[in-house]
């Protein structure tokens, strides 16, 4: 409260309409449905943070089904003052972000990983999602720990009443669904399946090949998928509640080739990672103004990624040789962590929420090997190792934040975050001020302004900007300091009817992010790993317009970017130059037609200016003919621009027994234009060079079958 009266103080204003605090919410069957929508939507219009979105799991269950599977990322992707990074992976590059500074919240849990496949699609099953709040500007102070966006997914608590659920396949995984009461108006139970099959097609067609090639070459491989969700909630009574969740997903790929004729070779490639996450929350209704919720939580995010070479042949008087060699690296990090949280409503004036938290991280990073030769007439050898950083760390945090009404048309949430952070090696310690106004003109129009500090201390070392299971997380050390970040965010806001016009801007400094400057390697650096980064500054700024219409048949939205995302790292460059995700324009328009109750059409529309690549600006014939690339800075080219048409339609059909049946017809890239993935210099016959730029991803179809019951 002394923050509100201060922020208030400085702007001169004073605030809305006074609220009563809710009375406890006692659940029945079904009856509130109506009630609940209505609801969602007035959050949506007083909320008096900028940059919040709110998505519910049935429009994030109706769009677009690439590869025949909703995907939460990619419908976070079409947003404005979001970018894709590279096509068909699963990256979110917020406000200018670098894309490993999202928090990602399932049932308050945080997730280090979020992705299968590489990126391809995201860890999140749409089957069990009741809805995500997505910040892309004015933080509460309630969440910490990240720079440039929060996305907080809500898993539905299950059915009480009466079981449901459904299955469904599609072109590259199968889901099961079902939720329903353990015991009745008590206990419920939601649970979701997910598994790829891929290696169903490709485990038959490899062991087909090898028999037809006969020579004494057999190739091995696969890929295979799977998480699992589940969700336990029981009632003890009207003021009391308590859950049960788990999130455990896991990728395996594979491949291998033996050739075994006189002499024999065996080479060998393994990769395993995954996430396990679980958490017990007890939620609780202290009078009919204060609740409170404690949660206790695990989470673990681990991969294994290595190789082995076996060689081994029979020499001339008949002895026998053998060469061994096996590589892992292992990333790993564990957190365990507890949060309390409140919820207090002292007047009709204020709703103040706090709470305190603690957790405690373990980061496993090493590289293991193990080799082994036996030769005739010599002693076998056998040498192992094990190079690798291990840290622990503990992060204690506290918060306050007030919603405050000023008047009846101004809204204040001012608040406060301090955090600290140690591994032994040094401790850091962190205060965030957030403050967010709003200013209500008339019914359907507002104003809103927002400042965010943002303070983060752990970091993805990343050789590649790909999303790789060898990227590792680590945490802040000296020679790699916390990052920080400072955001101011404000718009106007207009709703008249079913209309809605919003346009908001933004201006965004990060500090302490790092850029990685060794050597091209696919593994990233895990022994003195701070001294292969070198550390920068960051700025972004831009202006996001969205134009929407809502009715029973309709949706449409029109969204529309103008950014500027720069870096300056001295390292590189005396000058500020361009990040790779610098798209200065973005269009995305989004679009359903319900033409009667069992059919809709979608459809996606994607334009943005071409990501940035780094291309030698000057070329030198050396003496004795080789060559010298110079580089005039960082990102000095600008890939062709890009645009893509997704394509989708959803009919559904009863059976007699009342069942439905959902079959979802997808086209990704509908007009199959092949969107520049990388580029390189080539010459002519004539030794000119000329920038290059090739696509890979063509037009894809999907077929999906939905069963439900």
């Amino acid at each position: 409260m002394i923050l509100a009266a201060l922020f208030f103080a400085a702007v001169g204003v004073c605030a809305q309409t006074p609220v009563e605090p809710p009375p406890t919410v006692v659940e029945r069957e079904d009856t509130l449905q109506t009630s609940y929508v209505t609801a969602v939507k007035e959050k949506m219009r007083n909320t008096t943070q900028t940059g919040l979105m709110r998505l519910d799991g049935d429009k994030l269950r109706s769009s677009v089904a690439a590869f025949g599977t909703p995907d939460i990322i990619k419908s976070l992707q079409m947003l404005p003052g979001v970018a894709a990074g590279n096509e068909l992976m699963s990256g979110l590059y917020v406000h200018g972000g670098d894309g490993n500074d999202n928090l990602f919240l399932l049932d308050g849990v945080p997730l280090y990983n979020v992705s299968h496949f590489g990126g391809f699609f995201s860890s999140f099953n749409t089957d069990v999602v009741d809805n995500l709040d997505f910040y892309k500007s004015g933080f509460p102070a309630r969440y910490g720990g990240r720079l440039s966006s929060v996305v907080d997914v809500e898993t539905s608590e299950g059915d009480m009443q009466a079981w449901h659920g459904g299955a469904s396949i599609g072109l590259i995984d199968g889901r099961l669904h079902a939720e329903g009461p353990l015991w009745k108006d008590r206990t419920s139970v939601n649970f979701g399946l997910r598994r790829s099959w891929l290696d169903v097609i490709t485990t038959p067609a490899i062991a087909y090949a090898n028999r037809r090639n006969g020579d004494g070459t057999t190739a091995r491989g696969g890929y295979a998928m799977w998480d699992f969700n589940g969700r336990i909630t029981h009632k003890i009574n009207d003021g009391n509640k308590l859950n049960a969740t788990i999130y455990w997903g896991k990728d395996r790929l594979r491949a291998g080739l033996l050739e075994d004729t006189r002499s024999y070779m065996d080479i060998g490639m393994r990769s395993i990672w995954g996430t396990l996450a679980g958490a017990l929350s007890w939620e609780s209704s202290y009078s009919s103004r204060l609740r409170g919720k404690l949660l206790l939580y695990y989470t673990r995010s681990d991969s294994d990624v290595g190789y082995t070479f076996e060689v081994g042949g029979t020499g001339p008087q008949g002895a026998a040789s053998t060469m061994y060699f096996n590589d892992d690296n292992i990333c790993a990090v564990h957190d365990g962590g507890l949060k309390y949280d409140f919820d207090w409503y002292p007047n009709s004036f204020h709703h103040v929420r706090f709470g305190v938290s603690a957790s405690t991280h373990y980061y496993k990073n090493a590289r293991e090997y193990e080799q082994r030769s036996s030769f005739p007439g010599t002693e076998p050898e056998t040498s192992k190792g094990d190079d690798g950083d291990r840290y622990s760390s503990a992060e204690p945090a506290v918060y306050i934040e007030d919603e405050f009404f000023i008047s009846y048309n101004f809204t204040l949430n001012a608040g406060l975050r301090a955090s600290a952070f140690g591994t032994g090696l040094k401790t850091w310690a962190s205060v965030e001020p957030r403050a967010a106004l709003k200013w209500m003109l008339n019914r359907n129009i507002c104003t809103k302004l927002s400042y965010t500090r943002m303070k983060q201390y752990a970091h993805l070392v990343s050789a590649m900007y790909i999303d790789l299971p060898t990227n590792s997380w680590m945490p802040s050390i000296p020679g790699a300091e916390p990052m920080v970040s400072d955001q101011f965010a404000g718009g106007i806001y207009i709703t008249p009817g079913r209309f809605k016009f919003n346009v908001e801007g933004w201006y965004k400094t990060m500090d302490g992010i790092l850029a990685y400057n060794g050597a091209n390697a696919f593994y990233p650096p895990l022994v003195n790993w701070e001294k292969s980064f070198t550390s920068g500054k960051g700025e972004s700024y831009g202006l996001e317009l969205e134009a929407s219409y809502a009715s029973p048949r309709i949706d449409l939205s029109a969204y529309y970017t103008l950014s500027w995302s720069l870096r300056e790292f001295e390292a590189y460059s005396m000058f500020t130059f361009p990040d790779r995700n610098d798209n200065r324009h973005k269009v995305n328009i989004v679009g359903t037609w319900r033409p009667g109750k069992h059919l809709s059409i979608f459809f996606n529309w994607n334009y943005h200016t071409g990501n940035r690549i780094t291309l030698p600006s000057h070329v030198i014939q050396l003496e004795g003919g080789s060559t010298e690339f110079l580089y005039q800075s960082p990102y000095n080219a600008k890939l062709p621009d890009y645009h893509r048409l997704d394509l989708g339609v959803d009919y559904c059909m009863s059976t007699a027994a009342g069942r439905k049946v959902n079959i979802n017809l997808s086209i990704y890239n509908a007009y199959n234009h092949l969107n520049a993935s990388f580029a390189m210099l080539e010459t002519d016959r004539k030794g000119n060079y000329t920038g290059m730029a090739y696509g890979l991803v063509p037009i894809i179809p999907t077929l999906s079958i939905a069963y439900k019951f």
